[in-house]
């Protein structure tokens, strides 16, 4: 038996069981062993929606009580991550290849007066309680939803920011840094990516 792999999955099966009150996951989809979902400061609601039929891997991580995650059906989903205070929408019959970040805010403001004051408060609560983010100040932190639509394919190595619409059987090319919304049946790729071609 591979022990590393069977730790992964049984930590996986662990943290699941934890959290199991603050998910809505279909039993009709799989969950594979490198799935996780970490929930820094949870609250009452359910912050990560999986709906039938779909393969799901990669980490899921609501850094504050505002973030949601909702995925569609007959998605696949390879180890990537998925970072929300704001929102995330994968669509049905979406694919998501490895190695790809979702990233719906900046996770510091511009200034760098107010990031200077990020890392003094962040070492502060690593001191005291363990958690860099316990009292972070997300008032300056920019955020806006991302929208994955219907039928697109996400290449391996991808980073989608925050506020980016990724339209209906689009395409992302590898290894490309999405900055604005993405056309329906558009490939495009590169850093910022730019449109290659349309699809029929």
């Amino acid at each position: 038996m591979d022990i590393k792999k069977f730790y992964k999955s049984y930590m996986a099966k662990q943290t699941l069981k934890k959290m199991h009150q603050y998910l809505s996951l279909s039993k009709e989809s799989v969950y594979g062993n490198d799935f996780l979902v970490e929930i820094r400061h949870p609250v009452n609601k359910i912050y990560l929606t999986i709906e039938k039929d779909s393969i799901i891997n990669g980490r899921f991580v609501f850094e504050k009580e505002t973030g949601k995650i909702n995925v569609g059906e007959r998605v696949h989903i390879g180890n990537s991550t998925f970072i929300s205070i704001d929102s995330i929408v994968i669509g049905n019959d979406v694919t998501i290849a490895w190695n790809c970040l979702f990233y719906d805010h900046n996770s510091h403001s511009t200034s760098w007066k107010e990031r200077r004051k990020d890392t003094i408060q962040e070492l502060s609560d690593l001191k005291e309680t363990g958690d860099m983010i316990k009292n972070k100040n997300w008032d300056i932190v920019k955020h806006a939803p991302i929208k994955i639509c219907d039928k697109a394919w996400i290449g391996v190595n991808c980073t989608i920011l925050k506020g980016v619409t990724i339209g209906e059987g689009a395409i992302v090319a590898a290894g490309s840094v999405v900055t604005k919304n993405v056309d329906p049946w558009t490939i495009v790729g590169g850093n910022p990516a730019q449109v290659i071609k349309t699809i029929n």
